[in-house]
């Protein structure tokens, strides 16, 4: 790895002084494989211009940032990540302009060394997890900062999308002026370490440059995020390979070999300048030259152009954070125009005007977007993202330095031991759910993966299940023609792929079984099914031929067992939206896929076998019905067929074949079968993209069963409304209680001003309607929002009540330390000896004096001395102090008048912040709700999309009357889109919101219409 740093020697020195193009300028000896010391010759040659150089920066910036701080740092394991308070001041210190130089790297691949040269003297970066920042003066222009942040324990490996990783790379791309990717060349192809940068293929799924969804828009991005510099190292560095990138200027494209690997690519067309350089363990020259580079590119500006300092930075970095937690798309116009507000507000500068900047195409003008760079559709998409704790420096992780991160939640899941029934059917065939299996489930908060297998019964279900399971027993099986499965059993275990999400298997009793004789049960088994899970496997034998299919006859009764809506004229229209994903796996199957000469795939041999059949008799309609059924409902299908298992004589005992005991055809085939649920089976989602977790799985199983055995028909409508009641009402409870954890935490009382507490309430206030907005759903009357706000403003006014306390407390306790002195000459009877009167005045002056400029009084101080004051003016009276009863005659008026004027302020920045609050509550959810609306067009368009292609198979077929019914549906969805894309319903929630405020928030009073104002010139 790269040599550490040297202890007197420093690039920043060197840079400092002017040094930085020329051998002679710095050498260093290879000692043992590190950097070392410079020889004597050279020491005695630069020794002085070293000392004058260090002079001279320690005179123009005389506190630089000695050690790295922390400013932000992971929330919890594959969570979200949180911003350091310390780390959020020292930013807001900065002054514009302001030079972010920004790195990340694997371990060894010398980022942190790099980082440490910039840095100059003092403490080096660690490698521990989190966003660490050093701050000193530039060193070619003393007068500006240069702020570096380097992303400790780095790797793009196979951790979930959304880890704290990702989140901390993101925050590092949208900080900085210049990011700088390290890496060594791992001793072979050193083009394939840049393809370790894979956070470079999540930008595109994470950032969008607009508001509006414009899929054109993807390579626009490069014109608002930094440059891109690779710093390579290299054991040995060739002359000519420098001649050749000095030649080039160190452009990465030119350095690249063919074929370009899918990073190389989507770093091409990310960033708007990429730069190479190499820098060699043998040879200092190349070092000199990144360095140099990094630190002649510009400072940091928003995208108007303006240079920016501290306050916009911290700013933005809580916009970016607070944006992540929601799990929104981060809109960088958006972002950047609030933290550019915010940062106007706290410094009072005016910056150039930009209002159009995102409304229109002029920053796009003369941009060079030639079909040279490389498009979105060229990148190959990944879902990978980069969370470990792998460390590239020497300096552990203080305890204190992440004191403010909180414990790691949701715990991980443990896995069951055994399959547990969670909906039993008793012999009268009457549904109930198990307590204890129902209490697993709420017991799990991570997002659930919920596989439910139907079919036959005696056709192998449970062994499919205790495959995925990978298990070779769990669910029963059985060696008779009896059925083993009664009623839905539970199987809850980590997902196999990914971290952080529960995989959820249930095995359904067996349909048609003969000894039951109610064939309604079956129904309403396989309709739990469907409710329950976000992937059905239907598991059937032999081929699918006639037979097969109806054996599926129950799909064609749905419309008698479901409902979308409440009020559903055409129940069955909307069922797509809401139904899983089909996996139909035909088992002991014996055919070729073939058809004629041509070779069928899987879901070839499915899709024609779903083809609708032509004629008009009573059985072909029927037959037809059946798939036309499978069709409309189930909009994604999939099929495997799997070989007989085993010789015939160990099929009944299955628990206790070997595994080299299976076919290999069909270990080959279940092997694809499980490899495809793992990976693509998707989490359980309601109508409008939220995700469900075991928790609220276990409300909708109540829920569901409960509405059956009451003979009623399950609305998918009613049970998330229900669901909502509930899920919304933890979602206050939650939020009001990360509120007042994090008001306890970082105030400290009594605050010397109501400002800072008020500073501190919007900090949490921020965070709690966050947390709120991420857990909360269907809140469309905005009731559960309207409460939150209530319990916020009455929590807030308690602490400023607590505040008040605490300082008169203080107070009082500062006079009575301050008054013992008077109290010891009263009763020496000092003060009635001649010249007591001029002697207490004297001691008044002094307490006064010393309770002036006392510390820590906070925002009671006048008041509390006022009533000081008035108890003691007859003492004064008794000593016959006249002119001491004039000044605590004045300092009461003075105290009094202060009082009022506190009161009067109190007043006027309460109603302000009660404005400031109903902003950050709509500004929030107006970004909830273009998240929801982005979420709801993406699922208009896989509906469209199905149904445009069932148009096309429908015409194919010539049945044209039910393509001209689908051609209704179509336009439908259509509308429905359009409708969607306006911003109406968005400024009708925020309306709500603004309207339900005004009635217990006086501040907003006559505000509101100016509020609705604003949102329609920004909707438009």
């Amino acid at each position: 790895m790269l040599p550490p740093r040297s202890q007197s020697q420093h690039v920043f020195h060197l840079l400092a002084a002017g040094k930085t193009n020329s051998r002679q300028a710095f050498t260093l000896s290879v000692r043992s494989g590190q950097w070392g010391e410079p020889n004597s010759s050279e020491r005695g040659v630069r020794s002085g211009a070293g000392r004058e150089s260090k002079q001279k920066l320690s005179e123009t910036l005389p506190h630089p940032m000695e050690q790295p701080l922390l400013l932000a740092a992971p929330d919890r394991p594959g969570g979200g990540i949180q911003l350091s308070p310390r780390g959020l001041e020292a930013l807001r210190a900065l002054s514009a302009p302001v030079h972010v130089v920004a790195a990340l790297g694997p371990p060894g691949g010398g980022s942190v060394f790099l980082m440490n040269q910039l840095a100059g003297p003092g403490c080096g970066f660690p490698g521990s997890p989190g966003l660490w920042m050093r701050i000193r003066p530039h060193p070619k222009w003393p007068d500006r900062d240069l702020l570096l942040l380097h992303a400790g324990g780095f790797l793009g490996g196979k951790e979930p999308e959304d880890g704290a990783g990702l989140q901390l790379f993101m925050l590092q791309l949208l900080l900085a002026s210049v990011l700088v990717y390290g890496s060594d060349d791992g001793g072979g192809d050193a083009q394939d370490q840049l393809e370790l940068f894979t956070y470079a293929q999540t930008v595109l799924h994470h950032l969008r440059l607009l508001d509006e969804e414009d899929e054109d828009e993807d390579p626009l991005l490069r014109f608002v995020l930094p440059p891109f510099v690779w710093s390579l190292r290299s054991t040995a560095l060739a002359p000519e390979s420098e001649d050749v990138l000095e030649a080039e200027d160190h452009k990465l494209e030119a350095a690249l070999g063919s074929p370009l690997g899918p990073i190389a690519r989507c770093v091409l067309m990310l960033f708007p300048e990429q730069k190479l350089f190499r820098v060699a363990d043998s040879n200092a020259e190349g070092l000199i030259q990144l360095c140099t580079y990094l630190l002649r590119c510009d400072p940091k500006t928003e995208p108007g152009g303006a240079y920016v300092g501290g306050a916009y930075l911290a700013a933005l970095a809580e916009r970016v954070v607070d944006a992540m937690q929601g799990d929104a798309v981060l809109r960088i116009g958006r972002l950047c125009q609030e933290a550019k507000e915010i940062a106007q507000q706290e410094t009072g500068d005016k910056w150039p005007e930009d209002a159009d900047f995102w409304q229109d195409d002029t920053f796009l003008k003369n941009k060079d977007t030639s079909d040279t760079i490389p498009q979105p559709d060229d990148i190959l998409q990944a879902t990978t993202s980069l969370w470990h704790d792998d460390t590239d420096g020497d300096t552990p992780l203080r305890p204190e330095d992440v004191a403010w991160v909180e414990a790691p939640s949701p715990h991980p899941l443990s896995p069951m031991p055994a399959p547990l029934c969670l909906v039993e059917n008793s012999d009268g065939n009457k549904l109930s759910v198990n307590p204890e299996a129902l209490a697993v489930l709420r017991g799990i908060t991570q997002p659930v993966v919920v596989v439910a297998i139907a079919g036959p019964y005696r056709t192998g279900k449970s062994f499919l299940m205790n495959r995925l399971a990978k298990q070779r027993t769990g669910f029963p099986l059985g060696p008779t023609v009896r059925a083993e499965t009664k009623g839905i059993w539970m199987w809850c275990l980590p997902h196999p792929s990914q971290a952080g999400v529960a995989l959820v298997l249930l095995d359904t009793e067996g349909l048609g079984d003969p000894n039951k004789g109610d064939n309604s049960n079956d129904a309403w088994i396989f309709t739990l099914a469907l409710l329950f899970s976000s992937t059905l496997v239907y598991n059937s034998m032999g081929t699918i031929d006639q037979q097969g299919l109806d054996q599926l006859r129950l799909v064609t009764e749905l419309t008698n067992h479901i409902r979308v809506r409440v009020d559903d004229p055409d129940p069955a229209a909307e069922f797509s939206r809401v139904f899983p994903s089909f996996v139909w796996t035909v088992r002991d199957f014996t055919l070729q896929l073939r058809e004629g000469k041509r070779l069928l795939t899987e879901d070839e041999y499915l899709e024609d076998a779903l083809r609708l059949k032509p004629g008009n008799g009573r059985m072909v309609q029927e037959h037809n019905e059946m798939r036309r059924c499978l069709r409309a409902f189930f909009t994604h299908r999939k099929l495997f067929v799997l070989e007989r298992p085993t010789a015939d004589a160990n099929l009944a005992r299955l628990e206790e074949v070997r595994e080299d005991e299976l076919q290999p055809r069909f270990r080959q085939q279940a092997d694809a079968f499980c490899q495809h649920i793992w990976e693509k089976a998707p989490v359980k989602m309601l109508p409008g993209g939220r995700q469900v977790t075991g928790t609220m799985l276990a409300s909708l199983v109540e829920k569901y069963v409960d509405t059956i055995v009451k003979g009623k028909v399950p609305c998918v409508e009613s049970a998330v409304t229900a669901l909502a009641r509930t899920r919304n009402t933890e979602a206050v409870a939650e939020a009001v209680a990360e509120y007042r954890k994090g008001m306890e935490q970082d105030l400290v009382l009594p605050t010397d001003s109501r400002a800072v507490l008020v500073d501190v309430h919007r900090r949490w206030e921020r965070r709690a309607v966050t947390l709120f907005l991420s857990h909360a759903f269907a809140d469309n009357e905005r009731t559960y929002q309207c409460q939150l706000m209530r319990e916020l403003e009455a929590a807030k006014e308690e602490f400023c009540r607590r505040n008040e306390e605490a300082s008169e407390q203080q107070c009082q306790k500062v006079l009575r330390e301050l008054w013992q002195n008077v109290e010891r000459r009263l009763q020496c009877g000092d003060y009635a000896a001649p010249g007591g009167a001029q002697l207490f005045q004297d001691d008044l002056g002094y307490v006064l004096e010393k309770y002036k400029w006392w510390p820590g009084k906070g925002v009671k101080a006048d008041a509390v001395l006022e009533v000081f004051l008035r108890e003691r003016e007859p003492l004064a009276q008794a000593l016959h102090a006249t002119d001491a009863q004039l000044v605590m005659m004045e300092r009461q008026r003075e105290a009094a008048a202060a009082k009022e004027a506190a009161v009067r302020e109190a007043e006027v920045a309460c109603l302000k912040e009660q404005q400031r609050s109903l902003e950050e509550h709509c500004r929030q959810l107006e970004q909830r709700l273009l998240e929801e609306q982005r979420l709801r067009l993406k699922e208009q368009d896989r509906m469209l999309e199905h149904r445009l292609k069932e148009h096309q198979t429908l015409m194919e077929e010539g049945y044209k009357h039910e393509a001209k019914a689908m051609r209704l549906q179509i336009e439908r969805l259509r509308e429905e889109k359009k409708s969607i894309k306006k911003h109406s319903w968005i400024m009708s929630g925020l309306g709500m919101l603004c309207s339900a405020a005004s009635l217990f928030l006086p501040g907003v009073v006559g505000k509101v219409a100016s509020f609705a104002s604003n949102l329609v010139q920004r909707m438009l």
